[in-house]
């Protein structure tokens, strides 16, 4: 992101000259700004006092310190996938199926044949 040709102290004594009655144009012509972006300082640090813009900064460096922290901490850890094996799966004992991809011959295995196509499948 580009940085401001302007410190926040400068910006906050341009707000405070609006705030003074200064015309807007009048400001953004000496100041060399645009009034979009006279109007984006009064949105972002309007209202704003010098020891609470401090504490803006400080909050953000140390937000920026933070999420380094966490990125660092999930980048340590290994995979999740890889932790966590997939548990078998049970296989129903009451109707005879089979797992997936093991067909017996037909008329083997005394349950239910299971599926929407098991007649065309075994021939029943």
């Amino acid at each position: 992101m580009r940085r401001s040709l302007h410190t926040e102290h400068e910006i906050l004594v341009l707000l405070g000259e609006a705030e003074s009655g200064v015309p807007i144009a009048e400001i953004c012509s000496t100041a060399g700004v645009s009034l979009r972006t006279f109007y984006r300082w009064r949105q972002r640090y309007g209202g704003l006092s010098s020891p609470a813009l401090r504490h803006l900064k400080e909050l953000e460096i140390e937000n920026q310190r933070l999420r380094s922290l966490v990125t660092k901490l999930v980048e340590g850890q290994p995979n999740a996938n890889t932790a966590i094996k997939a548990a078998p799966v049970p296989q129903r004992q009451d109707c005879g199926s089979t797992p997936h991809g093991v067909a017996g011959a037909p008329g083997q295995g005394g349950g239910a044949v299971i599926g929407r196509y098991a007649s065309v499948r075994y021939g029943r």
